[in-house]
């Protein structure tokens, strides 16, 4: 009986483990039915950067994979913007991702079938966050632009994904690290804007090869020299202003054929003015104040026959300011202040056009208000200068001797500093003392206070001239549309671009 009641526990006990274990192989079957579904769904989107994987619920049915591909890519952006005040994301949910602010859909370039997300345009909405690799997947972005927002870090390198892309203007954020190799990726890239951000080190000269129409890099911290094959570039624009550029312009400037305007200012250029400068036809502006460039004014200026604006203040420029230039055709300001110039040919005295607005305050022009000292232009006047001699290769050098200046401005504060242990040779002048050893501690005195500290808030004042660097409010319209691309409507370069360089006359 013992042996029967046994034998009936145990087979209960048998059914009801077997029961349990199916229900637990079922549920392990489901979920990895369910894992088996979305891992199937990353391996069936083509086009995809290597380090995005896409991971979205297969429930939710989209018009076409790259629609997918861009839900996931937006929502995984989205996780990561940390302040959004005009609560433009806020209608970020959903599959219809067509319908979300600031995104633009159009019939992909490859298949008129597809829609697809064809422009992102987040201009002027504060928002604060960071760029995510997983934008790489929107493989068929016209448009990038996220101008004057919050977002920071740097620029994920899966955007050498987007190879149509044909404007991109990430400009007044607060983006770091080197120039953005990524860009030299986008084959069809005709606009490019970076300005105001903290973008560093060199530039690279493949950057000058690209089929672009307009470059801004002007407000960040570049401070290699200028490529010698700019001259290579298509641009109509290029800026490079405010920033820390050295050496000398490239003669090779004089090939850029469609140039219109150059804006090298607020630098630390150096050398003659190169005469490649009278090629550039079809300039309008030409602005190089704020540098250290020496020499004459070439007289090739006076083939300038479009410039209407002409900016060399603030360089140790000489000579004779020649008639050539002031009569320019076109020409309406005409800026040569804070240089070291002797002499004005007659008709720029007194200007053929009165329309024509000449600035020649601090120079050394005889006869004229507002003008430096004798003591100040003789030694820059009568100085000779050999255009020839005067090299970039010397100018790179004088760059490395100012860099080794820069350390002894640092020990000339720790000298203060020495004076105090000087207080100890005091002991053996016990002797001195019955004559004047009173006065010798007295101008001991003077050194150890902190008399040098001073000289730190003057460099605070020479800090705020940066903050003018503020975009001003009048925005920059992005250059005119391109045939060979289709964009969405109302979008690209019918947008306002960031704010303009403070230049006068741009």
């Amino acid at each position: 009986m013992k042996a029967l009641c046994c034998f009936l526990l145990l087979s209960l006990f048998t059914i009801a483990s077997s029961r349990s274990l199916s229900d637990s192989l079922k549920s392990a079957f489901a979920s990895t039915f369910t894992s088996h579904n979305i891992v199937k769904t990353k391996e069936t989107d083509p086009d995809q950067p290597d380090d995005v994987e896409i991971n979205v619920d297969a429930r939710l049915n989209f018009p076409n994979p790259r629609l997918k591909k861009a839900y996931y890519a937006l929502q995984e952006w989205k996780k990561v913007i940390h302040s959004d005040p005009d609560k433009m994301l806020q209608n970020w949910e959903g599959i219809d991702v067509c319908s979300y602010n600031g995104v633009f859909c159009a019939k992909a370039p490859d298949d008129p079938t597809l829609m697809t997300v064809a422009g992102i345009d987040l201009n002027h909405c504060d928002i604060a966050g960071q760029l995510v690799p997983h934008l790489g997947l929107l493989t068929d972005l016209g448009i990038f632009h996220i101008n004057s927002n919050r977002f920071c870090g740097i620029i994920p390198n899966s955007f050498s994904n987007l190879k149509i892309l044909h404007e991109f203007d990430i400009s007044n954020n607060r983006f770091v690290g080197p120039f953005p190799n990524v860009v030299l990726q986008m084959h069809k890239l005709k606009y490019l804007d970076i300005r105001y951000n903290n973008f560093e080190g060199v530039l690279p000269p493949q950057l000058f090869d690209m089929n672009l129409d307009a470059i801004f890099l002007n407000h960040n911290r570049f401070c290699s020299v200028i490529p010698e094959n700019i001259g290579n570039s298509s641009a109509s624009v290029i800026v490079l202003a405010n920033n820390d550029f050295k050496g000398c312009i490239p003669k090779t400037i004089g090939q850029m054929s469609r140039l219109d305007e150059v804006i090298f200012a607020d630098n630390e250029l150096s050398g003659c003015l190169p005469d490649e400068f009278g090629l550039l036809e079809k300039i309008t502006v030409l602005d190089l104040s704020k540098n250290n460039f020496v020499g004459t004014i070439p007289e090739s200026f006076g083939k300038l026959k479009c410039v209407e604006m002409i900016d060399v203040r603030k360089n140790e420029l000489i000579g004779t300011v020649v008639e050539g230039v002031c009569t320019l055709p076109k020409l309406l300001n005409f800026t040569f202040s804070g240089n070291y110039f002797n002499g004005l040919d007659a008709k720029c005295e007194n200007p053929v056009k009165p329309e024509i607005v000449l600035d020649y305050r601090e120079n050394c022009l005889p006869e004229k208000s507002d003008q430096r000292s004798e003591k100040k232009c003789s030694p820059v006047v009568n100085r000779p200068i050999d255009c020839e001699s005067v090299g970039c290769k010397k100018m790179v050098d004088s760059d490395e001797e100012s860099k080794k200046r820069k350390p002894p401005k640092r020990k000339t504060k720790p000298k203060p500093k020495p004076p105090p242990p000087v207080k100890p040779p005091p002991l053996p002048v016990p002797e001195p003392p019955k004559s004047k050893s009173p006065p010798v501690p007295k101008p001991v005195k003077p050194p150890p206070p902190v008399v040098y500290f001073p000289p730190p808030p003057p460099p605070s004042p020479a800090s705020p001239p940066p903050v003018p660097t503020q975009p001003p409010p009048s925005p920059v319209p992005s250059p005119p549309p391109f045939d060979d691309i289709d964009l969405p409507p109302d979008i690209g370069s019918r947008y306002a671009s960031p704010p303009p360089p403070m230049f006068p006359g741009y």
